[in-house]
């Protein structure tokens, strides 16, 4: 690694996901309840953030693709461009910029609160704008918490989740993706605006503001800074499992009422039978529901009928 890409000191150590990873905005799923977050985002120059749009990401990865998930306050979310590419700088947004070590170029992807994507390359030739390029297998999504364009009402903020793929990242460079120990630089971003009167284009005036993980610090802001990147290691650990649990039982008339806790969020499914040594796909699906959003805590109830019977859950 060369010292212009040693400045930083915003590190992340990422794991692998350890289930199917849905890039629909809902950070619901086991492996992101227990991804670690990193550093809270500062303003672009490195002072804090105000306590009302903090921002905080995580990251997963597997052998095709790097994950990332925003989760940013916002008691006024803005976004309203639909079209691939469009200007998402303009409007409420997250970006991720990624380099290889040693390399010259940089990958760049945003998402916008309403899903939309703008991506781009840096390398010799800037290619982005006018879709001009494109990472195929990229996916963005997102959720808001409140009203999305709406400045009458106080939104919480919003959850952005990305699919990065390690071909576009890597450019071709060979072995392709990360291994134990690999190391990225990248830099997360948020830029932040208010509703204007009139909407459909840029917030209302003078309402942006900018905020990074690794800060980027200068006389005037610019995200577009692979010396100021952040570093990310690569670790094949996998993420901690969540710990599940069932409570003890009640019975409540004909009825087996169980509950228990599970991941915020989470899907799943409770599957019996009357035999424990049978092989889990063997089992019956007899529910299918979410852990509490919040507590994670889950509650359903069964008939009991004439014979013995094993419960298991499942995660979706």
């Amino acid at each position: 690694m060369s010292a212009a890409l040693a400045q930083s000191g915003a590190s992340y150590t990422v794991e692998r996901r350890t289930d199917t990873i849905g890039i629909d905005g809902n950070l619901n799923e086991a492996s992101w309840q227990n991804a670690a977050d990193t550093t809270v985002f500062t303003l672009w120059d490195g002072s804090p953030a105000p306590e009302s749009l903090q921002t905080v990401a995580r990251m997963l990865w597997d052998d095709q693709y790097l994950y990332i998930a925003f989760s940013a306050k916002d008691p006024d979310v803005y976004a309203t461009y639909t079209l691939r590419d469009a200007r998402l700088w303009e409007q409420d947004n997250f970006e991720v910029f990624v380099t290889v070590p040693g390399t010259t170029g940089y990958v760049e992807a945003e998402g916008s609160p309403q899903g939309t994507i703008w991506d781009g390359v840096f390398t010799n030739v800037f290619q982005g704008p006018g879709g001009s390029y494109n990472m195929a297998a990229l996916q963005v999504a997102a959720r808001v918490s409140g009203t999305l364009n709406n400045s009458s009402d106080q939104d919480s903020g919003f959850t952005g989740e990305m699919r990065l793929p390690f071909a576009d990242i890597y450019q071709g460079i060979p072995g392709g993706r990360p291994t134990n120990g690999t190391q990225l630089r990248m830099n997360l971003n948020r830029i932040n605006w208010n509703t204007p009167t009139t909407q459909g284009g840029p917030g209302a005036a003078g309402s942006d503001t900018y905020y990074a993980w690794s800060p980027v610090p200068g006389t005037s802001v610019s995200f577009h800074r692979p010396d100021k990147f952040g570093t990310v290691t690569f670790s094949t650990n996998s993420v901690r499992a969540p710990v599940w649990m069932f409570t003890a039982p009640m019975v409540s008339g004909s009825t087996l009422v169980l509950s228990g806790a599970g991941h915020p969020g989470g899907t799943y499914r409770v599957l019996v039978s009357t035999n424990l040594a049978l092989p889990i796909t063997n089992w019956t699906r007899t529910a299918t529901n979410s852990f509490d959003a919040m507590t994670g805590e889950f509650r359903f109830t069964n008939t009991i009928g004439n014979s013995q019977l094993f419960y298991r859950l499942q995660s979706l």
